[in-house]
């Protein structure tokens, strides 16, 4: 385990994190024009969660990682801190 692979996990995931932000607050802004905005909204929100979720698993190297590698538990806690925030 490098530094440099670290960094790059917390990089990329933070950028994810920030795009992922971005999907949901155009998804509902543009949901709250429509009627039945809970039902249509939250099940366009979930695909677009899901399909945004396996896109950015594909695009990270780090898929050959264990979910308890270091690397990929920062990358994780770095996306899930941009989007508390």
């Amino acid at each position: 385990m490098k530094a440099k692979e670290m960094v790059l996990s917390i990089l990329l995931n933070l950028f994810l994190g920030y795009l992922w932000i971005l999907f949901s607050d155009h998804i509902v802004s543009k949901v709250n024009l429509m009627n039945n905005t809970f039902i249509i909204g939250g099940l366009i929100l979930l695909i677009g969660t899901l399909l945004f979720l396996e896109i950015a698993q594909r695009i990270t190297s780090f898929n050959n990682y264990k979910f308890t590698h270091p690397v990929k538990l920062v990358g994780y806690a770095s996306f899930g801190l941009i989007v508390v925030f």
